[in-house]
């Protein structure tokens, strides 16, 4: 999901990083307590943080994790990207 980012947060280098909110971290006064330098780059949907969890290999407790959360059935809009990999997801054969 790196490609969501803008030309001018990958110019900055790897002092960069993509991090998925919920909860009160939605809040930008309070992501901004830890990281003043935060910014938006888009809204994702839960099912797509878990589907690259998996496909990155991250630990199977941290996945076990994601995947107890809740989804709040959030049904607005999304980016492109995150609505070509979910349709992606549904037709694989499982």
């Amino acid at each position: 999901m790196a490609d969501s980012a803008s030309e001018e947060d990958s110019a900055q280098g790897e002092d960069t990083f993509l991090y998925f909110a919920y909860g009160s971290n939605l809040l930008t006064e309070r992501i901004h307590l830890r990281n003043p330098s935060a910014k938006f780059c888009c809204v994702a949907r839960l099912q797509v943080v878990c589907m690259g969890a998996k496909e990155h290999g991250l630990p199977l407790e941290y996945q076990k994790k994601l995947n107890a959360i809740e989804a709040n059935d959030y049904k607005g809009k999304v980016s492109q990207e995150i609505e070509d990999m979910l349709k992606k997801q549904e037709t694989k054969p499982q």
